[in-house]
C-alpha cells in the first residue's frame, strides 16, 4: 500500500523460495510480483506470474483471492489486446458479488480505472454502479481512508468533479494512484484553454509522483501529453531521467548491476546486499531483460558506457 515496489518484491520473492509455503500466502506472493510487473508495464512477467496459478483456479484455492486474480488478469488482457478487449468484462466488476466486492476493497485503483473505461466505451450506468459501490464501501469501512479516497476519485471522474479529484489526490495512499489522480486533474484542466500554464504544472507533478512510485513509462505518457499542449522544451526536474534506460531498473536492481559491472558473482552480491542468492538472481534476470542484454559481460559494459552514471542515479 506504501508503493515500495522493491521492499514487496523483495520480500515476495523470498516467500517463494522457500520450500513449503502456504498456497494462499504462495498465490498472495504472485499476485504482488505481478502488480509490481504491471505498474511497470512489464506485461510477459506479469503473464509468468499469473500462470503459476493455473493449478490454484483449476482446484479451487482461490476463492479468497479471486478478485485480485480477475483483476490482473483483466490488465494482461488490456495491455496485450487493448482497451477494446476487456470492454465486454467491466460490468462484472460492479456486480457487487464477492469478486467485484474483493476489487474494489484491495485495490485503490480499480474505482477510477472502471469509471474511465466505462465512460470510454459509453457504458454510463456501468460507471454509475462503479461509483456507489466504491461509496458503499467507503461507508462500510470507515477507518480505511483509502477507500474513501477511491470512492472520491472515481465519483470525480463521473460527475467531472475537480473538487473530489483534488481531495482524492491528496487522500490516496498508494503513490501511483495519487498520481493517476493528479494526472485525472491534469486532464480536465487542459481542456480548458485559458488554463493550459496550469495544466502544465500539474502535468509535471504527476509526472513527479510516477518517477517516485516506480513508474516512469507512466512519466512518459506524460511527456506526451505535455508536448501535445506545446510544452515541448519546457524544463522539469524529471525531464532527463525519462531518456536513460536506467530509469526502468528498480533501486535494488541498480545495486546489483553496479556490483556485476565490478565483477562480483551472485554470491558475493548476494553477501553484499544481504539478499539471498535465488533473490540476486531473480533481480539479474530482469536486468537483463530491461536493458536488453544477454551476459554479465555485456551487461558491464553497457553500464560502464552510460554518460554521467552518478548524475542520473541521483534522480532516480
Amino acid at each position: 500500500m506504501a508503493g515500495d515496489l522493491d521492499a514487496a518484491a523483495v520480500l515476495s520473492d523470498q516467500v517463494l523460495a522457500q520450500a513449503e509455503v502456504d498456497s494462499e500466502i504462495r498465490i498472495a506472493s504472485h499476485l504482488i510480483l505481478a502488480k509490481i510487473a504491471l505498474q511497470r508495464v512489464e506485461v510477459n512477467t506479469a503473464s509468468s506470474h499469473m500462470q503459476m496459478l493455473t493449478d490454484d483456479a483449476f482446484m479451487g484455492r482461490l476463492t479468497v483471492l479471486a478478485g485480485e486474480c480477475a483483476w490482473v488478469n483483466i490488465r494482461i488482457r488490456e495491455a496485450r489486446c487493448g482497451a477494446e478487449a476487456v470492454a465486454p468484462v467491466i460490468e462484472e466488476l460492479v456486480d457487487f458479488g464477492p469478486v467485484s466486492g474483493n476489487v474494489l476493497l484491495s485495490l485503490p485503483a480499480a474505482a477510477a480505472w472502471i469509471v474511465r473505461m466505462a465512460l470510454k466505451f459509453d457504458q454510463k450506468p456501468t460507471a454509475q454502479k462503479a461509483v456507489k459501490l466504491a461509496q458503499k464501501l467507503a461507508e462500510m469501512n470507515p477507518q480505511h481512508h483509502s477507500l474513501a479516497a477511491s470512492a472520491l476519485h472515481a465519483q470525480g471522474l463521473f460527475e467531472r468533479n475537480l473538487v473530489d479529484l483534488r481531495l482524492a489526490a491528496k487522500m490516496h495512499v498508494h503513490p501511483w494512484v495519487r498520481a493517476s489522480a493528479i494526472e485525472d486533474i491534469g486532464k480536465f484542466v487542459a481542456r480548458e484553454r485559458p488554463q493550459q500554464e496550469q495544466a502544465i504544472r500539474i502535468f509535471e507533478q504527476s509526472a513527479d509522483a510516477y518517477i517516485k512510485a516506480g513508474a516512469p513509462r507512466d512519466a512518459s505518457r506524460i511527456k506526451k501529453r505535455l508536448w501535445d499542449l506545446g510544452a515541448r522544451y519546457h524544463q522539469s526536474r524529471w525531464a532527463t531521467t525519462l531518456q536513460s534506460p536506467i530509469t526502468n531498473l528498480t533501486e535494488t536492481e541498480i545495486r546489483v548491476t553496479q556490483l556485476v559491472a565490478q565483477g562480483m558473482t551472485n554470491s558475493q552480491i548476494a553477501r553484499q546486499i544481504f539478499l539471498s542468492r535465488h533473490t540476486v538472481a531473480y533481480h539479474l534476470r530482469n536486468v537483463f531483460r530491461k536493458l536488453q542484454v544477454s551476459s554479465r559481460v555485456e551487461l558491464a559494459a553497457v553500464w560502464v558506457g552510460m554518460a554521467s552514471l552518478k548524475d542520473e542515479l541521483k534522480s532516480i
